[in-house]
């Protein structure tokens, strides 16, 4: 894929934080798409250059860092893209008080992790700014750490629910892409595993406990984000 194609996808999801749901829904599921594919070819690339002997595609690990108070819980986002786009690794990193993501996959993959992970956070707070501004009277009598619990629980609720909208449109894609993408994929998939198994790192895991409720309005609109959805920044 080209840099004018890799520009088009940071415009798109640009733009999509800013313009009209309806317009908002359309680009973000022509980025998502984009993003899929734009793996895909870089695996097939990979995959031939590692078949006639070539240097293929670097293994990168990048840092992410989550701040602020919803630190850990806007990091399950990048958990969620990385898990949900299949090629990239994602492994917890603490820095205290600032949550860390270690992203351990070819330099392209990453990039595009890092790419999606950073626009769903902006999407992620607003919703729950403006999901609180409605709900907040439910929890007017409650503690403020009960209160705290229910936007992070939200929060969490929007990452499984972007992660599972990529997952679908990863494998409709794929199963687009035609026989012999998925062992491409796996193959690609190898190697960054092999990498992780020399690192000494705790793979990522996801924080159990949430309010039911405010999780529940995450997830809902996590699968409306910019994956394809009505765009949450838009309302």
């Amino acid at each position: 894929m080209t840099e004018a194609k890799l520009d088009l996808i940071a415009k798109l999801l640009a733009k999509a934080e800013s313009t009209t749901p309806e317009e908002a829904e359309a680009l973000t599921e022509h980025a998502e798409r984009l993003i899929v594919k734009y793996g895909i070819e870089q695996a097939q690339i990979d995959e031939r250059r590692g078949l006639l002997g070539q240097a293929q595609e670097q293994i990168v690990t990048e840092r992410m860092l989550f701040r602020g108070v919803y630190a850990k819980d806007l990091r399950e986002i990048g958990i969620g893209v990385a898990t949900a786009l299949g090629a990239v690794r994602p492994l917890l990193a603490e820095y205290p008080p600032i949550a860390g993501l270690l992203l351990v996959g070819h330099s392209s993959d990453v990039s595009q992790v890092q790419t999606l992970t950073a626009s769903l956070q902006v999407q992620a707070m607003v919703a729950m700014r403006s999901w609180w501004l409605e709900h907040r009277d439910f929890y007017v009598d409650q503690r403020e750490g009960v209160k705290r619990r229910a936007r992070s629980g939200f929060l969490r609720g929007f990452a499984v629910g972007a992660m599972s909208r990529i997952a679908e449109s990863r494998r409709v894609t794929v199963e687009e892409s035609g026989a012999g993408t998925e062992l491409v994929l796996a193959s690609r998939r190898s190697r960054v595993d092999a990498a992780v198994d020399e690192m000494h790192t705790s793979h990522a895991r996801r924080r159990r406990t949430a309010d039911a409720g405010s999780w529940a309005h995450g997830h809902r609109s996590g699968r409306q984000a910019q994956t394809g959805g009505r765009s949450v920044a838009a309302r």
